[in-house]
This record gives C-alpha cells, structure tokens and sequence, in this order.
C-alpha cells in the first residue's frame, strides 16, 4: 500500500485487531482440543473434521454478505494483514476516513468483550474482520491436525504400506526462476541460514533435493519465509509437513543434528502470527511483496 506517512495509524490498527483475534483463536483452539483429548485417533479426526466444515460454512456466509472481505482469504496470515492486503482498499471513501481518524487509544477491549459489534460504527466491518481473520487461522489450525493425525496413524501402521512415486514438486511451487532468485537474495540478506545461498542451492530445496543440509539461524524467519509464500499462493499450505518428512533443515542447536520437524514449525508459526512487521520480518516482506509482482 502507497502512502506510508499512513503506516503508523495502521500499525496501531493492527495491534487491536491482533489482541482481539489471538485471544478469540486461542479460545477455539483450547476448546476443541480438550474437548477431543480423550478420543481415539479416528474419533478425534471426524469430530475435527465436523467442525472443519461449521467453520466453512461460517466463513462461506460472512464472505457473501461482506464482499469487502474478500481479500482476507488470501492475506489473513500475514502479520500485517491490515496494510498488506485488500480490506482497506475495498472500503468506500467515508469508511476510510473512520480508520484513519479512529484514535486507537481509546479503544477500550472489555467493551469489545461485552458486545463485538461495538466498534463497528467507528471501525466499520471491524467484528466482521476479526471473525473471518479468526475462523481462518482456526480453519488452518484445523488442517494442521488433521495432517499430525493422518501422519500419526501411518506411522503406527502394522502394515507396511507400499512405496509411493514422489512427487517432482513437493512444494507445490509455481516459482519462477527470476521469482528464486529474488528470494535467495532475501534469505542471504538476512541471515536465514548458516550459509549463504544460491539461486540453484534454493531451487534444489524448493524441488527437495538439496544439495547440503543447511542450518537454521532462526526457525521464526523460516516459518515467516515459507508461510508468507504459502499465503500468496505460490508453494502449498502443507509447506510444514513438506519440510519435515524431507528433512530440509536442522536445527540451531549445533551440539547435535536435529532436522527442524513440524512441531518446531508449528510453534514458530504461532508466534509470528503475533510479531510485528520490523527488523528481518520486514526485510523479509518487502521481498516476498516484490516477488509477488513478478
């Protein structure tokens, strides 16, 4: 977005937006998980899986009574969804006025608590964006165990099941090879690795086959990295069981060779849900911007 004299009212925005969202994504997770906890594996996936649907549906709902949400379905994993994606440019040109006159100091949460819409006269769409933003991280949260289940349950087989072809794209890329390139340069400027990479080194890992095992400096900038590739649709939602059944990374610890697996994944997404765009989180997204534009 142009404008950036605007960026600290946004970022302000931002800030009540998370606070309302992580604690309304926190409550669904810990609802379904200790309400599952005690059930078998099979159980436990229908029960998700049902509720994986409600969810959709919700979401199917509140995308077609606000076509001005649209473009959260696309952006609502990015830590700056507000200022990266479509919402604020969908607005009419009053609408725009409210979020950029909107003090956000006087936002005052436990009269949010009391009544979600509350805000939406100064703030419009604004109970209708934490709730798609909300029901989609819980969408994906849900995905996710699905995916842990399914692996689980292959894992503890008694049957060996018979070898599957692999696939020539794991990752699902539809990258470039100028796209590549950009991004070695992103990962190499801020340090993702203990070892710079080149264009072919960093196409070798996005096919899977790399030609050395590098070393994370920082599991957050990884998930940051492919998450933010993911959002933009350019490589797979699964982006974290594909780096850990390929055993793409280790980890930090350099006492011993532990690969990242998708638990180390998994935490470092949640936190960076909840990370402000600054430091090498925004050096890194002015070139995953670019390279969405080639």
């Amino acid at each position: 977005m142009e404008g950036m004299e605007l960026k600290p009212q946004f970022d302000e925005l931002q800030k009540i937006f998370d606070r309302c969202i992580k604690h309304a994504c926190r409550v669904l997770e810990e609802r379904i998980a200790t309400k599952t906890t005690r059930f078998a594996p099979d159980q436990r996936q229908e029960q998700e899986r049902l509720e994986y649907n409600r969810i959709a549906d919700e979401l199917a709902e509140l995308y077609l009574h606000h076509s001005v949400l649209s473009d959260l379905r696309f952006c609502y994993s990015e830590p700056a969804f507000l200022w990266e994606g479509g919402f604020f440019e969908a607005l009419h040109a009053d609408e725009k006025k409210k979020y950029l006159a909107f003090s956000a100091p006087s936002f005052d949460y436990s009269r949010y608590e009391r009544d979600n819409t509350a805000y939406d006269a100064e703030l419009p769409y604004f109970s209708a964006v934490v709730n798609v933003v909300v029901r989609e991280r819980y969408a994906a949260y849900l995905r996710q165990r699905e995916i842990s289940i399914s692996e689980s349950s292959q894992k503890s087989a008694s049957i060996t099941a018979p070898p599957i072809a692999e696939t020539e794209n794991p990752f699902d890329s539809i990258l470039t090879d100028e796209q590549i390139t950009l991004l070695a340069a992103a990962i190499n400027d801020v340090k993702m690795f203990n070892v710079s990479l080149s264009a072919d080194e960093l196409k070798a890992i996005f096919a899977c086959k790399p030609e050395a095992i590098v070393r994370s400096n920082n599991n957050r900038l990884v998930a940051f990295f492919f998450s933010g590739l993911s959002s933009r649709g350019l490589i797979t939602p699964n982006w974290q069981s594909v780096i850990a059944n390929h055993k793409l990374f280790l980890s930090k610890d350099t006492s011993r060779d532990k690969y990242i697996n998708q638990s180390d994944l998994s935490t470092a997404t949640n936190y960076i849900r909840d990370v402000g765009v600054e430091g090498k989180y925004a050096t890194l997204e002015k070139y995953l911007m670019q390279v969405k534009r080639l």
